[in-house]
């Protein structure tokens, strides 16, 4: 079964590839969860970051035995296009149900209303799957999930604790 991790940008390069680390060898999680197809949502003030983080996450993958990773990413004009927001969500996450992914949304990065518009369509959409990355103390934020103490970080899966 293909697993497809479906994501906003962010300025902050960890705050995109540290979940997706994270959940490739489990922690926090009930077993790891190692996506085939990842998309992200560009704006003009990302800058190079969507670039960065999707060679980042490809290395990631491959070193979890996924041979050709896919990254798509969608671009959106202003960050307050709300509607297009909407729809890169729902867009990724119909066409995965249809080819009987497991899909998973990832609430990390962004802005709030970024995270908010993710949160619900995960829940709108059924998704198997709505990520978040917790960091305990902004001391880590600037560092690649390797280098973050195991205390230090916890990915949670809002589909098991809301349950």
């Amino acid at each position: 079964m293909e697993h497809v991790w479906i994501s906003s940008g962010s300025t902050t390069i960890e705050a995109m590839v540290n979940p997706i680390a994270a959940a490739c060898v489990g922690d926090g999680i009930t077993e790891p969860y190692v996506p085939d197809t990842v998309y992200f949502l560009d704006n003009p003030g990302l800058d190079d970051a969507i670039d960065t983080a999707s060679e980042l996450t490809q290395t990631i993958l491959r070193q979890h035995g996924v041979d050709e990773p896919t990254i798509e990413v969608a671009t959106v004009e202003h960050e307050t296009e709300f509607d297009a927001i909407v729809g890169h969500y729902q867009t990724a996450i119909e066409a995965a149900q249809e080819d009987g992914a497991d899909v998973a949304v990832d609430v990390t990065p962004g802005r709030k209303f970024m995270s908010v518009i993710a949160f619900n369509a995960g829940t709108t959409f059924d998704v198997d799957h709505i990520f978040y990355f917790y960091l305990k103390s902004s001391e880590y934020y600037s560092r690649i999930y390797p280098n973050i103490p195991k205390p230090a970080a916890e990915l949670y899966d809002f589909t098991e604790v809301l349950a």
